[in-house]
């Protein structure tokens, strides 16, 4: 009975959120007031660090963006490459005097967050867009994402994120599976009205909203938070997607899944304490199962275990379950991905626990 209990609680609450959320995104309409016409002054911040291999083909992408030229300006802060980054940015720069572009270089790598602080110096729209090296676009990116910000409600846009070598390894397969449920919950999670989960590689800022990138925590969520504090919507939508190379050996992969798992918790921490004071204008329907989901439920799991293995040591024929459950491909490629996710986030709620600081200048791990 306590197994029982404990399943429902490890995998049905979960499960039943992400249902939810997903026929929510599916059925319901957005109450946000459109401008089609909506043509604002865009600054798109690329932040690099050893990029050489791809920064050529990324600003190639960047230039094909179907906008304005007048009215798009792109700002590369290099953080301090040992490579040749910095030359290829600066010729491309050269080659392209069509682009309005700016290449800044920091001498030394001191972060994310410190490189688009950097940027926003050099900014010069209504409009901010973060974006990484490794990230592509669609052409008509911006047109799909600034009509949702002449909305004065909404403060932030992001996109879909979507792989681009899906069935490279057992490590992008279970991604994907992570990533169908993830953008679903956030598209849900928006049409209600706000979401914490932006990301760096593609997501649009009302410049008289926000004040600067946080370089405590170096996460895209605590300007979610920021945002949200003020009376902001932030929201993710489906018609723009930025797709990346994601890492095809684990080791690649549980790096930064635990250190996006520790930023994640802080953030939510973070969003308890705003909650308790009044301070949070994101729907309690919204935040606590997200507070349930990354804080508690990976405690839950732990128990779930324990109490499985003891339960199959006295009843060795439960094995049958999981085993008949594994010969699907698809149900073992989602409780792969579930598992793992929840083993991501019981390290980062641990080291968060300790005191373990997550140094907000991410290393490069080697695919």
């Amino acid at each position: 009975m306590i197994l029982i209990i404990l399943g429902l609680l490890y995998v049905g609450m979960p499960l039943a959120y992400i249902l939810w959320m997903r026929y929510v995104a599916m059925t319901h309409p957005w109450n946000i007031k459109k401008d089609p016409n909506y043509r604002p002054k865009v600054d798109i911040i690329l932040p690099t660090y050893n990029e050489e291999e791809v920064i050529l083909q990324r600003l190639k992408n960047l230039s094909m963006v179907s906008y304005p030229k007048d009215l798009m300006h792109i700002v590369v802060i290099d953080s301090g490459s040992t490579d040749n980054t910095p030359a290829l940015e600066k010729k491309f720069a050269r080659e392209n005097p069509n682009l309005n572009m700016t290449v800044i270089e920091e001498e030394e790598r001191r972060g994310k967050a410190r490189a688009l602080n950097l940027g926003l110096r050099f900014a010069e729209g209504e409009i901010i867009v973060t974006t990484d090296a490794g990230d592509f676009w669609g052409p008509s990116v911006l047109r799909c994402m600034l009509p949702y910000l002449a909305d004065p409600t909404v403060g932030a846009v992001a996109g879909f994120e979507e792989l681009l070598n899906p069935s490279e390894s057992s490590a992008t397969r279970s991604e994907v599976a992570y990533r169908e449920a993830h953008n679903y919950v956030r598209l849900g999670e928006s049409k209600i009205h706000s979401t914490l989960m932006l990301h760096g590689g593609l997501t649009a800022y009302k410049r008289s909203a926000m004040d600067k990138f946080d370089e405590k925590s170096g996460n895209d969520e605590a300007v979610a938070v920021d945002l949200m504090s003020k009376g902001f919507r932030c929201i993710v939508i489906s018609e723009v997607k930025s797709r990346y190379n994601d890492y095809s050996t684990w080791r690649g992969k549980a790096t930064r899944k635990v250190t996006r798992a520790w930023a994640l918790i802080d953030t939510l921490i973070r969003c308890l304490r705003l909650a308790v004071k009044g301070n949070l204008k994101l729907p309690n329907s919204i935040m606590l199962p997200n507070v349930y989901i990354y804080l508690l439920n990976p405690m839950v799991g732990l128990l779930f275990y324990a109490f499985g293995v003891l339960t199959i040591l006295q009843y060795p024929i439960l094995l049958l379950l999981p085993a008949l459950l594994a010969i699907f491909k698809q149900t073992r490629t989602y409780l792969f991905a579930f598992v793992s996710h929840n083993i991501f986030s019981l390290i980062g709620l641990v080291d968060h626990l300790r005191g373990t600081r997550k140094h907000v200048v991410w290393k490069k791990v080697q695919c």
